[in-house]
């Protein structure tokens, strides 16, 4: 009795030091919460966030930093253009809002993400018409402590074509891999949280031969829509880092979300969280898009847990991801043509993707193509009006497996802060082959950096390179308008901000 009462006492104080924002909201204190469920007992990373709704009136946040001490030029809040200004009194920083958005408070300006706080500002909650409450209609426990798959699963097969919302209460669900069918709505109340089971593997294996496991599965569907301000939880830090980290090793990544063959799904509002490796893989479909969602990945501080992406578009035309929120591990938007899929004569294009309006913070790369690039053309794509807080890459577009990427827009992208990881370079686009024999090069072409600004110059000089001398100078021509370091205009390529040594593209200024 007493061992159990000193491990009690000392998860209290744990979990107590760890705790170390609160968050208070017109003065009313609202819930701080981990980005997975397992840091504060076994020493994994994670980042905290609080939820807030905004009905339209300003707002008073007050935020509490209990065990952390900083000084006035130590903290920051993020984006720099919503120019909110803060208060600090002792421990204390206080602002007002008046908008939706995401809002990111970095405590220390160095590279501990546990010292960062991300505010979400989110419209009311607001529950479907016709809606049949999963729970009531199907007996299914929502505590977390029985795995409810076959009943959840039954509950989505029905709602199929019934033209009836399949809504999900507040509570938790506890699944293994499930399978979202066409002519569907499902609606995910605020506090509602599929998570996935960590009781086995097995569940999440693929069954086809693109060999992608996963835990949340959307093939061959058409017309399916995902509301609400519920989480899908894939409980990947407890499945890879602690429940199965030797397994999880030796398969195939696990996604969280899976989409593959669709066309008009539409995820609005949701939080997609901490997934077993990528995030959302979008795979030869189209007409996609997530609008004012949250997408959460773990930090990555296990030799386990790796290649934590955001968003994938992969070979798929015609997706949108707007007005969100993005933190990974690993690149927040890489979009690719990895050549996955099953009896492929031919890997289809990458084309008419936008992503706008949105806030990332990223250990990786914040805006991405690449680098699987196996199809031949990925074009038609924007970047637009985006807040890149904290990445190692801001934009990135790399080319290994021959393609032409034609046709790109960066605009109105605004870079804050450098986390120091492998590359530590605002700009990196390059052309080069992943195998020296059999790969083909590709083409980088009408690519267009416009009204584009870092705030601080990252440590390494940006590159346009290609690293074979068979392809000419044009095969990587890029255009920069109204581009800005620090506040000074780059109107040429000099040694302040480039590496001349790996630059031999055709870059042209105004």
């Amino acid at each position: 009795m007493r061992s159990f009462l000193l491990i009690f006492i000392y998860l209290l104080v744990f979990q107590l030091k760890a705790q170390t924002f609160k968050v208070f909201v017109d003065g009313n204190r609202v819930k701080v919460h981990e980005q997975n469920d397992v840091p504060l007992t076994h020493g994994l990373s994670s980042f905290k966030f609080a939820r807030i709704t905004y009905t339209g009136k300003p707002i008073k946040i007050k935020v509490e930093s209990s065990d952390l001490s900083y000084n006035a030029d130590e903290w920051s809040i993020s984006p720099k253009r919503y120019k909110i200004t803060g208060d600090k009194s002792g421990n204390e920083l206080s602002f007002s809002i008046n908008r939706l958005g995401y809002v990111v408070i970095r405590f220390s300006q160095d590279q501990d993400f546990t010292k960062r706080l991300v505010l979400l500002f989110e419209n009311p909650e607001v529950v479907p018409e016709k809606s049949v409450n999963i729970v009531d209609e199907y007996g299914i426990d929502n505590s977390g402590q029985m795995n409810e798959t076959l009943k959840i699963q039954m509950a989505l097969n029905n709602i199929s074509g019934s033209e009836k919302v399949l809504y999900f209460p507040p509570g938790k669900y506890k699944t293994n891999k499930l399978e979202f069918r066409s002519n569907s709505h499902i609606h995910l109340s605020k506090n509602a949280r599929i998570i996935a089971d960590d009781n086995s593997l097995i569940s999440y294996n693929s069954n086809d031969n693109t060999k992608i496991n996963h835990f949340i599965l959307v093939k061959d569907v058409q017309n399916l829509k995902i509301s609400g301000l519920g989480t899908i939880d894939g409980n990947g830090t407890q499945i890879v880092a602690l429940s199965h980290p030797e397994k999880s090793k030796k398969k195939r990544d696990i996604r969280l979300l899976f989409i593959y063959r669709s066309s008009n799904v539409q995820i609005e509002g949701i939080i997609l969280k901490d997934a077993a490796r990528w995030n959302t893989h979008i795979l030869n479909s189209n007409h996609i898009s997530f609008r004012y969602c949250k997408l959460m990945n773990n930090p990555i501080e296990n030799k386990y847990l790796g290649s934590l992406d955001g968003w994938d578009p992969d070979s798929s035309s015609d997706i949108l991801i707007e007005n969100s929120f993005g933190w990974a591990g690993d690149d927040i938007v890489a979009i690719k043509c990895t050549g996955y899929g099953e009896n492929q004569d031919k890997i289809p294009n990458v084309e008419r993707i936008t992503i706008r309006n949105n806030v990332f913070l990223t250990k990786k790369t914040g805006l991405k193509i690449g680098t699987e690039t196996y199809c031949d053309r990925m074009q038609n794509i924007i970047f637009e009006n985006n807040d890149i807080i904290e990445s190692d890459r801001v934009m990135g577009i790399n080319v290994r497996d021959g393609a032409l990427v034609n046709e790109v827009l960066f605009k109105n992208i605004r870079a804050e802060f450098c986390h120091q990881d492998r590359k530590q370079t605002g700009i990196n686009f390059y052309i080069t082959k992943r195998n020296r024999d059999t790969s083909s090069l590709g083409k980088i072409q009408k690519i267009t950096l416009e009204d584009c600004t870092f705030e601080v110059a990252f440590p390494k000089k940006w590159a346009f390179y290609r690293h074979y001398p068979q392809t000419q100078k044009n095969d990587l021509s890029v255009h920069l308008k109204n581009v800005f370091v620090r506040g000074k205009k780059i109107e040429r390529m000099d040694s302040e901000f480039f590496d001349l040594e790996k630059n031999n593209g055709e870059l042209t200024f105004n």
